[in-house]
């Protein structure tokens, strides 16, 4: 069946209700490919509305329909998406792709020819298509593993891809190129400026291509302030931190950690001791890639304190990617912010906030960007980041997805995720898993399946014998219970992991520093 006529069946099901919020973008796909301007006249006949009375202005009218809810149980934001579904924000779980369709997606299947010989057999480019949309929507329903939002709704944007949007030199200072975000941009590090409490006159951002540019980034800031310091980091960092030190030919010390994922604060007073006739560049982890651990800020600045290291003989920054967009949002939380000494702070854009493209914001006070900063003619603008082309549409969704969600809806989306994470842990716990879960995290550690199947159906994070499920905005309490049900399945058939070596990441979910140790409380009574 072609590509068009699956998508008018598709949509056809949902016509009534959603027909005129979906002209507008169909008149975009029609500008892209005309063999779907049959879609849009279907459209408009069985809305009842010709194509010319839908203004512009009432491409976000229709509601969003309740089934892209899940259930009473979702108190997050719903998937709001009122014609083409984000699928991993509903409750349903779609089918594998057909061995078939899996044909068409092969290297062979998908190579460009250079010789314009093209076989009988080889797919038509909309086949091709069809089959990676069948794809996505069947991966995206089980995506459980890694802190990807796939809740949100950018059509309103959809036109504006049609421009070659980029941000090119500082978010700061215009170049001569006119089609650009920074507009948006600007407006983007203003909020975060003001969520990490920043002197608006004392900070300087920008929006990155992802979380690693922001910590490439911010250690480059850093080393530009300090030479001749060492990188501090513990060793559950995210792998860029020390792929930044690489790169930058920097001395670097990987500190172990507690069991938790916390960095080991008594070890890094220690190395600190050993080096104090050099500077110090401290990576503190605002929620660790595998465990989701949030390093303490306050104990790190004790540290120093009690080391009697003057502030401009240490550097620190937060790689922040998830929880840096949460703890704002939970009350009685750790307060990672500029009122404190530190001076970089890199988040994710793509993970709680939901975009369809990976960004991040990165952040830093402005007397630190002027270690970096040249100016170039040919931009008529100065090179400060990482890019020289930037992407212009990562700040526009950034902008749209702050002003549409609101600190409301994105302290509602964050309270979602700690209260279902929980759920997770209750049910994976009923079933005789053995889990943990950090304090102010989403993210469910646990024993690693046997099964490779089931591991890469639910595309679950793993490191040795230890497995992670990250619970974001679309994770509904339906998905979870077909992950633990299936789960048990797997055990019965497959057994249960043993630990791999003495210490093992497994070993380390029984330690009590987790909190909620595996024994009873005693109960004690006062003698009448």
């Amino acid at each position: 069946m072609s590509l068009v006529l699956k998508l008018s069946n598709r949509l056809s099901s949902e016509i009534s209700s959603r027909a005129a919020a979906a002209l507008t973008t169909c008149r975009f796909v029609n500008n892209a490919f005309p063999a779907l301007e049959t879609t849009t006249r279907y459209l408009s006949t069985e809305a009842g509305v010709e194509d010319e009375d839908v203004e512009p202005d009432n491409k976000n009218d229709t509601a969003a329909p309740d089934f892209f809810n899940d259930n009473a149980f979702k108190s997050g934001t719903p998937s709001p998406w009122a014609v083409f579904d984000a699928w991993g924000a509903s409750g349903d779980i779609h089918a594998p792709l057909s061995p078939q369709d899996h044909s068409k997606l092969t290297r062979e299947a998908v190579r460009i020819e250079v010789d314009e010989t093209t076989s009988s057999d080889t797919p038509s480019e909309t086949e091709i298509l069809t089959a990676y949309d069948q794809l996505l929507k069947s991966r995206s329903s089980v995506h459980f593993g890694y802190p990807y939002n796939l809740s949100y709704d950018h059509q309103e944007l959809y036109d504006f891809m049609r421009y070659s949007i980029n941000n090119l030199g500082d978010p700061f200072v215009p170049s001569n190129y006119g089609v650009h975000s920074r507009q948006f941009e600007c407006a983007v590090i203003d909020f975060f400026s003001e969520l990490f409490k920043a002197d608006p006159e004392d900070m300087w951002g920008y929006v990155t291509t992802c979380g690693t540019e922001g910590n490439l980034h911010g250690i480059l800031l850093a080393r530009e302030c300090h030479p001749d310091a060492i990188l501090y980091s513990s060793r559950e960092s995210h792998y860029s931190i020390f792929k930044a030190a690489r790169y930058y030919r920097m001395d670097a010390k990987s500190i172990p950690t507690l069991p938790m994922g916390e960095i080991d604060y008594s070890l890094l007073e220690r190395e600190l001791a050993k080096n104090l006739d050099r500077p110090a560049i401290i990576n503190v982890n605002i929620g660790t890639t595998v465990k989701g651990a949030v390093d303490n800020l306050d104990r790190i600045l004790r540290v120093l304190q009690n080391l009697n290291i003057p502030r401009e003989r240490y550097h620190i920054h937060c790689d922040g990617a998830l929880f840096a967009m949460m703890m704002p949002f939970i009350d009685h939380a750790p307060d990672v912010s500029f009122k404190k000494p530190i001076d970089s702070i890199s988040v994710s854009g793509h993970k709680m906030l939901g975009c369809p493209m990976p960004c991040g914001i990165a952040l830093t006070r402005k007397e630190h960007i002027k270690k970096v900063e040249q100016r170039i003619d040919y931009l008529n603008s100065v090179d400060t980041t990482i890019m020289g082309s930037r992407n212009g549409q990562s700040a526009l969704y950034l902008w749209y997805s702050l002003r549409k969600k609101s600190v409301a809806g994105i302290k509602k989306d964050v309270l979602h995720c700690l209260e279902t994470a929980k759920y997770l842990r209750e049910q994976l716990s009923s079933i005789g898993i053995d889990c943990r879960l950090n304090d102010l995290s989403t993210t469910v550690v646990l024993e690693r399946p046997l099964d490779d199947d089931f591991i890469k159906r639910w595309q679950l994070a793993c490191e040795e014998d230890i497995a992670h499920v990250v619970v974001m905005p679309n994770i509904t309490k339906s998905k979870i219970d077909q992950f633990v049900k299936e789960l048990k399945e797997s055990v019965e058939e497959h057994g249960r992991i043993k630990a791999q070596r003495e210490g093992s990441p497994l070993t380390q979910l029984f330690c009590s520093s987790w909190g909620g140790a595996y024994e009873d409380v005693n109960d004690l009574k006062s003698d009448s």
